[in-house]
């Protein structure tokens, strides 16, 4: 998620949802099964925390400082968002 998803979406799951439909080559359980490996490789939270966002550059943060999921747990949903069918609207 780029520094402007903000335009696309109002929340993390437009963004994957408008990333599925455009990009008609994309298998979500795929993109999911990548997701779990991230997960995997990175088992500890600051770890994984630098890799999505300074490795990675992801720009959307789920605001655990505001009572939001950590990035772990936001992951998880996004990689069970997938597994859903998230075409679906």
């Amino acid at each position: 998620m780029h520094q402007d998803w903000g335009f696309e979406g109002e929340r993390w799951q437009d963004l994957v949802r408008n990333f599925t439909n455009s990009e008609t080559t994309v298998d979500p359980s795929s993109v999911a099964n990548e997701i779990d490996g991230l997960l995997a490789d990175f088992p500890e939270d600051a770890g994984l925390r630098d890799q999505v966002y300074r490795v990675l550059g992801c720009y959307y943060d789920p605001r655990p400082d505001l009572g939001g999921p950590s990035v772990r747990t936001w992951l998880m949903e996004v990689a069970d968002f997938l597994r859903s069918g998230p075409r679906r609207a």
